[in-house]
């Protein structure tokens, strides 16, 4: 581990049984223990990765350091695929080989006076920053509803999660998007959601990338990573263990049970069942990328994604 590029966090050391992408274990960069990748940490639980003979590791680190790691070996795959997709538009050789959660998993959180996201005309909604994944989806929301995020509306970058819910008790914002966690927590202080982004937009979140080398050299050894996966993501989200996938995000993240409760079924709408992202979510997830990094060139899709391991694993499993 001393040979990690400084900043790394090893958040979880996942043993299986010997690497097969290397000598030394598969590793995952993550940026934060998280349930947009919970069929990963589902497959490690179940034994798929075992039943593959791989070995793995969840690395933490900050998204800005992911090109660098993913390109000199340091990590094998990044669940930071929003960041790999703008290295991509940057020249890097990474492919997007699966997805996990096809849409966002936050929520609107607002004063229970609020109705509508119209009510919201005239008030103060918290951000993260500027720019931010929390900013986006607030602005996005906004123009569904027909409210100019910019005029009629006052987006204020406050912070993280835990400061955007300080500043809803405190009554110094009306509103702020908040993750699963920070919705029970913001509810139990007397709020309300007023919508889940996963049944207003189209935006994919997590899945993820890996080097264009890796694809076209082991490709038998990814195959083998994303069987383990796709089973990972099967079983996830399989109604019949529904109990089982809660009482695993209670120990795995430390939730109490209506935290779990209430971020599995969030999880449930978020996520893809075959690992895949249709052709409108491959677009959204580019074009937003674009608009970020404010990148005005064609990008073809193939340039982005890879699925075709992917969908011959579905082929050979069936539905």
């Amino acid at each position: 581990m001393a040979r990690l590029i400084l900043g790394l966090l090893i958040i979880a050391v996942l043993h299986s049984g010997p690497g097969d992408l290397g000598a030394a274990p598969t590793r995952i960069g993550v940026p934060s223990p998280s349930v947009s990748y919970f069929p990963l940490i589902v497959a490690w639980k179940k034994g798929f990765f075992a039943q593959e003979a791989i070995q793995t590791e969840f690395i933490m680190m900050k998204p800005s350091i992911v090109p660098a790691a993913l390109s000199n070996g340091e990590i094998q795959f990044t669940t930071a695929t929003g960041t790999a997709a703008g290295a991509i538009l940057r020249g890097f050789p990474f492919k997007i080989v699966t997805y996990f959660s096809t849409r966002l998993m936050d929520s609107l959180v607002v004063k229970p006076q609020f109705r509508s996201v119209a009510d919201l005309r005239g008030k103060i909604i918290g951000v993260d920053a500027p720019g931010a994944s929390t900013y986006v989806l607030t602005t996005l929301i906004l123009r569904k509803y027909q409210v100019d995020p910019e005029k009629e509306a006052k987006l204020l970058a406050v912070g993280d999660e835990d400061v955007r819910l300080q500043h809803l008790k405190q009554g110094q914002i009306d509103a702020a998007m908040l993750g699963p966690q920070g919705v029970v927590i913001a509810k139990r202080a007397g709020f309300k959601s007023l919508l889940d982004v996963a049944d207003e937009l189209d935006l994919p979140f997590v899945g993820l990338a890996t080097s264009s080398q890796t694809i076209e050299r082991q490709r038998p050894e990814l195959k083998k990573f994303l069987r383990a996966s796709v089973r990972g993501n099967r079983y996830s989200t399989d109604p019949r263990n529904r109990s089982e996938m809660i009482g695993m995000l209670t120990e795995w993240l430390r939730l109490d049970a209506e935290t779990a409760e209430h971020t599995y079924g969030v999880f449930l709408k978020a996520t893809s069942r075959d690992g895949t992202l249709g052709r409108s979510g491959m677009e959204a997830m580019v074009n937003e990328r674009k608009r970020q990094v404010k990148f005005t060139g064609d990008v073809p899709l193939e340039k982005v994604f890879d699925f075709s391991v992917v969908d011959e694993i579905n082929r050979e499993l069936g539905k």
